[in-house]
C-alpha cells in the first residue's frame, strides 16, 4: 500500500507509521471480513486438531465434538468482531467523531430489545438458536465470543443506538454480509447435530478462552492485500504454518518420537536403572477420561526426571499436547529450566527429530531453546542468536509476554502463572484453556497457605473436569494435605489421627483418575540414598557475629557452607559481620561476583540477580558447564528462601533459621545433597538451626491471638514469614527431642511432617500450653490458635472470592476484586521502579549503566498504617550515584542500592 490510506471498507485493523497511533498517520488496515476469517480459522484449528477438542467435550459430558460442533464454534468466533461494525469504531480510521469501542456496544445489544431484532438476525442468530438446549444458552454464548478482550462484560441499557443507524456506512449491511461469510466458511454449522446442552458454564467459560486465545493468535496474522480474496483458506494457510511452529499442532513433534522414551531416553547415561517410585509413576495406567498422580519422595531421589518420563509417555500417546513444569520461585524455575530444556534436546537428538520449543515461563526472563532475549518494546523481545529473525518468530511467539506462557508446547515457570488461570484477572480464561492442553507438573506442594491451595485446588478440579492429566510432587506433604488434594470430598473422620498418619509409608505414590473417587496410594522403596543429619538447635539467631565466626571457621577447613535466614535484613547482618571479619579475604570465602561478595537474596536488579544465580550454582554445584565436577572447596554463601528449593546445589554444613518443619526439610534437601566426599570434619552432614534466645515464641503474639513477629528479639520472620507461631513451636519440640538428635532421611520424613503439622498435634501442643503455661502465656496461645484458624476460614472465603465462577454461566459474573490485591496475595506485589537514566551495578564486571529499573516489594514503599501502595510503575527521583552504589526516593521513601543489594534508608 502507498501513501496513508484510508480504509474504503469496513476494517478491523490498523497499522499507524512506526506503531506510533498518536501520528494519526495509517500506513495500512486490514479488513473486517479478513480478521474474522483470521481469528475463525485460528479457532477452527485449535478445536479440529489440538486436545482442546477433547478438553471441550469432556466439560459437557460428551466422549468428543463433532466436526459440526467444531463448525458451530468457529462460526461463532468468525462473528467475535461483530461490534466493530458500529460508527464510533469506523470513525477511528477517519480521524472523526463520535469514537466508541466494540465489545461495550454489541454485548449493549443484548439488553436493548429494540435493536436485537434488527442487528442480531442479520448474523444469523435465528438459525443459531438450534444450536442450543436451553433459551438463554445463545445469549450466554454471544457474551463469551464478544467479551474477548480478557474479562466479562456485562450489558446495560445505555446504548447509543446512533452508532447502528445507517448513514455514509450501513452497518446492518455489513453485518449481514459478515454473517453470509460465516455460512459460505462454515456449511456444517448450518447442518443438523445435536445441540450443545443447556446450562453449561464451564463449557461456556472455556470457549471465551480458546476464542481469546485465538484472536491473540489471529491479531499477528499479516494485513489482507487483496480485498476480494478468500479470507478463510487465505487464514487457515496461515494458521496450519504458524500453529505448527509455535506446536501448538503438537501431532508432527508427537509423532517424530518413533520409539518410546522412558528413562533410558532421558537420562544422560542411558544405562541408569530409575527408582522405584519413578518406575511407579511411570508405569500407572494412563485413565482415558484424565488422572492426577502425587508423588512423595525425598529431595534427590529423581522426581523431576519421573515427572518428565511420564510428560512424554503421555505425549506420545497424544493424550497431552504439552507440558507446564511449575515451581514456586524464580529462581528455581530458572535452575530447573535448563535440566528440562537439555533433557528434551537429548530425547529428540536420540531419535534424530527435531524438538518442540521450550519456554522459560519467568516474567523479565526471556528465554526459549536456550536463547535469551531483551524486551525493546511492548511484546517485542529481541533475542541474542544468530537465527533469522523470520524464522524464528513464531517459534519464540509463546516466550514473549506472561499472558502467552501457557501457550508454549513445553514451559517450564513459576507456579503463580498456573494460579492466574483460576483467578478473576484479565486474560485468566485464555490462560485457562491454554493450561487445558499440558500435562501439569507441580513441583514442592505443601499446605503451609490455605489461600495458594485453595488456588491450586481450583486448577486442579477444572483440569480433571476437562479430561487433564497432572502431577503434584513433594518431599514433605502431610496426610491431611495428600488426601484433600486426591479426594474430592474430605471429612475430618477421613484424616488418620497423627500415630496412624507417622506409620504411612514414604515414599508414596497415590494415582487417581479425575473422579478422584477411591484414592489408593502405594508405598515403594526409596532411592536408596540416605543421609543421617545431626540436628541442632543453637540459640544464635540474634547474634550475627557468632553466626559469621561459625561459617568462617567451617569454609577455612574446606567446608561449603550454606546459611538461609528467613529475612533480608537478617541475612544482609550475617553477610557484613562475615565481611567485616574476614576483611580482604572476604571475595576468596564468600559467594562473590568478581572480587565483590554478595548474598543471595531477591531484592537485585534482573541482571544482577541472573549473575549470582549463576555463582551460587558454580560454587555449590555439582558440575561445570561442561560437565566436569566441581571441586569442593571452602566457601560461604548468605541467602534467603530463595535458594531452598528445586536448586541443584550442595553444603558440607548448613545454617537455618527455624521455620515449619516441612520447610526445613527443603533446605537439608540442599544438604550433602550428592553422593561426593567432603572436608575432613564434615563427612556427615550437619544442621545447625539458629533460634531465638527466650523459648517463648508466645512473644510473638499480640492482642487477639495476631502474630507479629516484632515481639521476638529481631523478629527472625516468626510470626511474618511464617504466621502459624503453633508449626513453629512443634518444629523447634522436634529438635530438642533426645530421639531425634540425628534425622534420617528420607526415612524419618513422615513422622516429622505429621509431629510437625497434623491439625490434631497442634490442637494438642496449644492444650499441653493451656495446662503447663503461666496465665498470660496460655491465653496468648489460646487465642492464637483461635486467630489461626479465623485466618484460615478468611484465607479459604477470600480465595473463593476471587476465584473465577465457572459454575455461573459466563457474562452473569463479572471480575469485582482488585487485581492489585490479588497479584499481592500471589506474591506479585512488587512495584517496578524505574530510572530515567539507567545506573551502573555495584557489581562486576560495572561495564557502564546497566540498571533501568528495580522491583521494590511494596511494603517498603509505605510505614506501617499507611495505605497500599498502588502496583503501578513509578519513577525514581533523586537518583544519586555513589562509591557504593546509588541511592534515590520512590513514593517519598529513600533506598539504596549496593552490593548487598536494595535497602531503604530508614527514618527517610
Amino acid at each position: 500500500m502507498d501513501g496513508s490510506p484510508a480504509p474504503d471498507q469496513f476494517w478491523a485493523k490498523l497499522k499507524y507509521k512506526n506503531d506510533d497511533r498518536s501520528t494519526g498517520k495509517i500506513v495500512e488496515w486490514h479488513p473486517l471480513l479478513a480478521h474474522s476469517a483470521d481469528v475463525a480459522a485460528v479457532t477452527e484449528a485449535l478445536l479440529q486438531r489440538t486436545i482442546l477438542r477433547d478438553r471441550l467435550a469432556a466439560l459437557i459430558g460428551w466422549d468428543e465434538l463433532s466436526d459440526v460442533h467444531v463448525a458451530r464454534l468457529s462460526a461463532l468466533a468468525a462473528l467475535h468482531d461483530a461490534g466493530k461494525v458500529n460508527h464510533g469504531f469506523q470513525n477511528r480510521g477517519h480521524s472523526t467523531r463520535p469514537q466508541a469501542g466494540h465489545v461495550r456496544p454489541i454485548v449493549d445489544v443484548l439488553s436493548t430489545p429494540s435493536l436485537q431484532e434488527k442487528l442480531l438476525l442479520p448474523l444469523g442468530l435465528g438459525e443459531m438458536m438450534s444450536w442450543f438446549d436451553g433459551r438463554k444458552d445463545p445469549d450466554h454464548f454471544l457474551r463469551a465470543t464478544w467479551a474477548h478482550h480478557g474479562e466479562p462484560v456485562d450489558s446495560t441499557r445505555d446504548q447509543d443506538t446512533s452508532l447502528w443507524e445507517p448513514d455514509s456506512r450501513n452497518p446492518l449491511d455489513e453485518l449481514k454480509r459478515l454473517g453470509e461469510h460465516v455460512r459460505s466458511w462454515f456449511p456444517d454449522a448450518f447442518r443438523e447435530g445435536t445441540p450443545f446442552p443447556e446450562g453449561q458454564s464451564d463449557f461456556q467459560h472455556a470457549f471465551n478462552g480458546v476464542l481469546t486465545l485465538a484472536d491473540w493468535i489471529g491479531s499477528g496474522f499479516p494485513y489482507a492485500d487483496d480485498r476480494e480474496q478468500n479470507f478463510l483458506k487465505r487464514a487457515q494457510e496461515i494458521a496450519e504454518e504458524r500453529l505448527t511452529k509455535q506446536a501448538m499442532l503438537a501431532k508432527s513433534y508427537q509423532e517424530s518420537l518413533e520409539t518410546s522414551v522412558g528413562f533410558s531416553g532421558i537420562l544422560k547415561k542411558e544405562e541408569w536403572t530409575p527408582h522405584p517410585v519413578q518406575e511407579i509413576g511411570l508405569s500407572h495406567p494412563v485413565y482415558e477420561k484424565g488422572g492426577l498422580t502425587v508423588l512423595e519422595s525425598d529431595t534427590g531421589s529423581g522426581k523431576t526426571e519421573a515427572a518428565i518420563a511420564r510428560f512424554f509417555r503421555l505425549y506420545q500417546e497424544k493424550t497431552v499436547d504439552g507440558m507446564y513444569f511449575a515451581v514456586p520461585t524464580r529462581t528455581a524455575a530458572k535452575q530447573l529450566y535448563m535440566r528440562v530444556y537439555e533433557t528434551v534436546q537429548r530425547v529428540y537428538e536420540r531419535q534424530d527429530a527435531d524438538p518442540p520449543p521450550v519456554v522459560q515461563a519467568v516474567p523479565s526472563y526471556y528465554k526459549i531453546d536456550g536463547v535469551e532475549g531483551t524486551p525493546v518494546a511492548p511484546f517485542t523481545v529481541r533475542w541474542h542468536d544468530e537465527e533469522e529473525e523470520d524464522e524464528a518468530r513464531e517459534r519464540r511467539w509463546a516466550a514473549e509476554g506472561p499472558k502467552r506462557y501457557l501457550a508454549g508446547a513445553i514451559v517450564v515457570g513459576t507456579i503463580d502463572q498456573v494460579l492466574l488461570s483460576a483467578l478473576q484477572v484479565r486474560h485468566a480464561h485464555m490462560r485457562g484453556a491454554a493450561l487445558l492442553r499440558h500435562f501439569l507438573v507441580v513441583d514442592e506442594v505443601h499446605a503451609s497457605d490455605v489461600y495458594m491451595t485453595r488456588l491450586l485446588s481450583a486448577v486442579l478440579d477444572h483440569h480433571l473436569a476437562a479430561g487433564g492429566h497432572a502431577m503434584l510432587m513433594s518431599a514433605t506433604l502431610g496426610t491431611e494435605s495428600r488426601l484433600r488434594l486426591t479426594k474430592k470430598t474430605v471429612r475430618d473422620d477421613d484424616i488418620p489421627p497423627p500415630d496412624e498418619a507417622t506409620q504411612i509409608g514414604y515414599p508414596l505414590v497415590t494415582h487417581v483418575s479425575a473422579e478422584r473417587d477411591d484414592p489408593t496410594p502405594k508405598v515403594t522403596e526409596p532411592s536408596g540414598y540416605r543421609k543421617d543429619v545431626l540436628m541442632t538447635a543453637e540459640r544464635r539467631a540474634d547474634d550475627p557475629e557468632a553466626i559469621a565466626r561459625r561459617a568462617i571457621d567451617a569454609a577455612r577447613e574446606g567446608a561449603r557452607v550454606l546459611i538461609i535466614r528467613n529475612l533480608v535484613e537478617d541475612c544482609r547482618r550475617v553477610q557484613e559481620a562475615i565481611e567485616n571479619q574476614l576483611g580482604a579475604e572476604a571475595s576468596d570465602l564468600l559467594l562473590s561476583i568478581g572480587d565483590t561478595p554478595a548474598p543471595h537474596h531477591s531484592r537485585y536488579a534482573d541482571g544482577d540477580r541472573k549473575r549470582l544465580d549463576a555463582a551460587i550454582e558454580q560454587a555449590f554445584g555439582e558440575e561445570d558447564d561442561d560437565g566436569n565436577p566441581i571441586p569442593i572447596q571452602g566457601a560461604i554463601a548468605v541467602a534467603t528462601q530463595t535458594v531452598q528449593m528445586s536448586l541443584d546445589i550442595s553444603a558440607s554444613l548448613m545454617m537455618t533459621d527455624l521455620c515449619p518443619v516441612d520447610v526445613l526439610l527443603q533446605r537439608i534437601g540442599r544438604l550433602h545433597r550428592h553422593d561426593r566426599s567432603h572436608p575432613s570434619g564434615f563427612e556427615d552432614p550437619e544442621c545447625i538451626v539458629l533460634t531465638p534466645e527466650e523459648r517463648n515464641l508466645s512473644s510473638a503474639i499480640v492482642r487477639g491471638g495476631e502474630k507479629d513477629g516484632q515481639g521476638l528479639k529481631g523478629g527472625h520472620g516468626l510470626g511474618t514469614v511464617y504466621s502459624d507461631l503453633r508449626v513453629l513451636d512443634a518444629t523447634w519440640t522436634l529438635l530438642e527431642d533426645e530421639d531425634l538428635e540425628t534425622w534420617t532421611i528420607p526415612d524419618d520424613n513422615r513422622r516429622l511432617v505429621e509431629r510437625g503439622t497434623h491439625p490434631h498435634v497442634l490442637r494438642d501442643l496449644v492444650t499441653e500450653k493451656m495446662k503447663n503455661e503461666p496465665d498470660d502465656v496460655a491465653e496468648a496461645w489460646d487465642q492464637h490458635q483461635n486467630w489461626v484458624v479465623g485466618e484460615r476460614t478468611a484465607d479459604a472465603v477470600s480465595a473463593k472470592h476471587v476465584l473465577l465462577q465457572r459454575h455461573k454461566s459466563f457474562g452473569h459474573q463479572q471480575f469485582g476484586e482488585d487485581l492489585e490485591k490479588v497479584k499481592t496475595r500471589l506474591g506479585q506485589d512488587n512495584v517496578r521502579v524505574e530510572f530515567s537514566e539507567p545506573m551502573p551495578s555495584p557489581l562486576p564486571p560495572n561495564e557502564g549503566p546497566s540498571i533501568s529499573a528495580l522491583s521494590i516489594p511494596e511494603h517498603l514503599l509505605r510505614d506501617r498504617g499507611e495505605e497500599t501502595v498502588s502496583l503501578e510503575d513509578l519513577e525514581a527521583d533523586d537518583v544519586q550515584e555513589t562509591d557504593e552504589g546509588f541511592c534515590f526516593i520512590a513514593n517519598e521513601k529513600r533506598f539504596r542500592y549496593v552490593h548487598l543489594g536494595l535497602s531503604r534508608i530508614e527514618g527517610k
